[in-house]
């Protein structure tokens, strides 16, 4: 009974039946709270993996200049967590405007809504990110450096050793795969929020994701 419930009210309904779930949730006022707060785990995870990062160009500067890493860390989690918010609007205005060009009605608060639910995936896809990101840095071999001159040279070598490592290129094609889930729940997000066909619906979260997934494609075959 209580996984019932679960199914009918919680997360789960948004990963694995969102046209029931929207069908249900546009009957009330629109909400921020819970979207606001799986950005805010998505920009979490998301910080983890710009820590790793920093940490890899920390140890490449000068012992006395490695004091101040804390510092950069602490900008660079930041910085995520502040990326993860301006990506929620950023995909709702994407999502907002597309939508005028097939007569969408509805709030940009209600679009905000759906897209902050609709970023639920990223949450698991951010984890496994960070995993293998982990794995990634982990194995590096970062050199003595000697001189100031060394450090671009040396991070131009990490970042293609990263970018060519076979588990980057397995957590690009994974990432795309959780951007599919994504826009599977903003098709029916903005179906009901602008009160779209299911066409329409897929015509305006479509071309913007097919659009960034051929991104994706194009910079892993680039590091091949």
């Amino acid at each position: 009974m209580r996984g019932t419930i679960v199914m009918n009210t919680g997360f789960l309904r948004v990963l694995l039946d969102p046209g029931r779930f929207f069908e249900e949730r546009i009957k009330n006022e629109p909400g921020l709270k819970i979207p606001a707060l799986i950005v805010l785990v998505y920009g979490l995870i998301g910080a983890v993996s710009a820590a790793l990062a920093v940490n890899v160009v920390i140890a490449l500067l000068p012992a006395e200049a490695q004091a101040f890493g804390a510092i950069g860390v602490a900008f660079a989690v930041a910085g995520a967590i502040v990326v993860g918010f301006l990506t929620w609007v950023f995909y709702a205005a994407v999502f907002y405007i597309l939508s005028m060009l097939f007569g969408g009605e509805g709030t940009f608060t209600r679009t905000l809504e759906v897209t902050g639910y609709g970023l639920l995936p990223q949450v698991f896809g951010g984890i496994i990110g960070a995993v293998f990101s982990y794995q990634v840095i982990s194995n590096l071999t970062i050199p003595p450096i000697t001189n100031p001159e060394q450090i671009a040279e040396v991070s131009e070598s990490l970042a293609i050793l990263v970018a060519t490592d076979p588990l980057t290129q397995i957590a690009g094609l994974v990432g795309i795969i959780f951007i599919l889930w994504s826009a599977n729940i903003w098709i029916f997000g903005m179906k009901y929020a602008r009160n779209l066909s299911t066409r329409d619906a897929a015509l305006t979260v479509g071309i913007p994701v097919a659009l960034y997934i051929a991104y994706i494609l194009i910079t892993l075959i680039g590091w091949l």
